[in-house]
């Protein structure tokens, strides 16, 4: 195969190192590429339900059960929210047409960030366009060169992003290790007090919660701030939906709680709540904001009436987490790893990609949609299937789906 294409894209002569990303692209970016990955070419020909219809590559138009989609609630059609974004386009147009200082600001982007800090327990809340560029925006507005940045090893793309932008030293712990982060605590120089920790609440390729009362124990001890990034935990994990760290009792000691609009709730964009003065700060130092377009009205309405929705129908989460117990418990009874998750989304490890392309591509074709996660998002030797319940997915549809993954994972030696 010539790589000189991906070769060049990297800058270099390739090392061994930088030759196997090379060939991990080419996999993917060839005229004919493997099979397996197929799969991310499906285009949704309607909204996220639980039986969504769905173009193939091959062009064929076909239902499938919906295990990709992080709208755990399914809130997407509700009529509620529906009416709500109606009248705010009516009101307010289709875009927002400025960044949210100059003439973007609504009543309704008010309304969202008064709700938001309320819901977890803060002073104050600035909303973002989009989760990814949030939280680019608030680790390059707050850290600066000098300060140190203690990331979980396993968190989003997007923290390490903007903890790298921020000119920060950037230390990473070992995943889910509290004793880990202690030891490189210890390290550093007393003097050094810009100190923040960083971590998922829920980590998304796995389901599994942080330990989120210890590192609130190590801040303390060590003079560090402590930020939870519960993009896939709020509205979805804890009582109430009100997030990991509420799980763990420790909601109130959590000095930012950052969270998105698109998971749970089914929307898009993503917010920032703490302390008053940190988030006016942010208003102005938080570059994802200052320079982008406002989120919509329209989209914010949606928010707003979907936290409404969740909290005036709480047997939606209800559902939601009967339905993971349920999904998780059958899957592990047929001898699956499901890697400890207590949320709603669950793996499977397979740990060979090309096993997992197979494995995916096959269930396709028995008409259950699910994603994968393998490189560049984790290590292929570690590489899953990633599987999201929702609320509105019934039993019987969650124990066809468990039968079907149980055939195909004998068949592909999975178990």
């Amino acid at each position: 195969m010539n790589l000189s294409l991906f070769e060049r894209c990297y800058g270099c002569q390739p090392d061994s190192q930088i030759t196997e990303k090379a060939r991990r692209l080419a996999r993917l970016l060839v005229s004919d590429p493997p099979v397996y990955y197929d799969g991310l070419r499906m285009t949704l020909l309607e909204g996220v339900r639980p039986v969504t219809k769905v173009r193939t590559p091959s062009g064929e138009v076909r239902e499938m059960l919906m295990l990709g989609s992080n709208s755990f609630l399914n809130l997407n059609f509700h009529p509620r929210v529906i009416e709500a974004e109606r009248k705010a386009a009516e009101r307010f147009g289709s875009g927002a047409g400025s960044p949210p200082l100059y003439a973007g600001q609504t009543i309704l982007h008010e309304e969202l960030e008064s709700k938001v800090a309320s819901f977890t327990g803060k002073e104050a809340a600035l909303i973002f366009s989009a989760g990814y560029s949030g939280n680019i925006g608030v680790l390059s507005g707050l850290c600066r060169p000098g300060d140190v940045i203690l990331c979980d090893s396993s968190n989003h793309a997007s923290l390490f992003d903007g903890a790298r932008l921020s000119g920060a030293e950037v230390i990473p712990y070992l995943h889910l290790t509290p004793k880990h982060l202690e030891k490189q605590l210890k390290r550093l120089d007393p003097a050094r007090k810009g100190r923040l920790i960083v971590t998922d609440g829920v980590f998304s390729m796995e389901g599994s919660l942080a330990p989120v009362d210890d590192l609130v124990r190590l801040a303390d001890k060590y003079g560090c701030l402590l930020m939870v990034d519960d993009a896939h935990g709020f509205w979805a994990v804890g009582n109430n939906g009100l997030g990991t760290a509420s799980v763990f009792g420790v909601r109130d000691s959590v000095d930012l709680h950052y969270g998105t609009f698109s998971k749970a709730l089914g929307s898009v964009g993503g917010f920032c709540s703490g302390e008053k003065a940190v988030i006016d700060y942010l208003r102005y130092y938080a570059r994802s904001t200052f320079f982008s377009s406002a989120m919509p009205a329209v989209t914010v309405a949606a928010i707003i009436e979907s936290m409404k929705v969740a909290e005036d129908e709480p047997e939606r989460l209800a559902n939601l987490n009967s339905n993971r117990v349920f999904f998780q418990r059958c899957l592990e009874e047929c001898g699956f790893d499901t890697l400890g998750s207590r949320s709603p989304i669950v793996p499977i490890l397979v740990g060979d990609d090309e096993k997992l392309g197979r494995f995916q591509m096959d269930l396709f074709d028995a008409g259950i949609y699910t994603n994968i996660g393998t490189t560049p998002a984790i290590n292929a030797s570690k590489c899953r299937l990633r599987l999201n319940v929702m609320a509105t997915h019934t039993i019987d549809q969650l124990d066809g789906a468990a039968h079907a993954i149980e055939r195909l994972g004998k068949k592909h030696e999975v178990i």
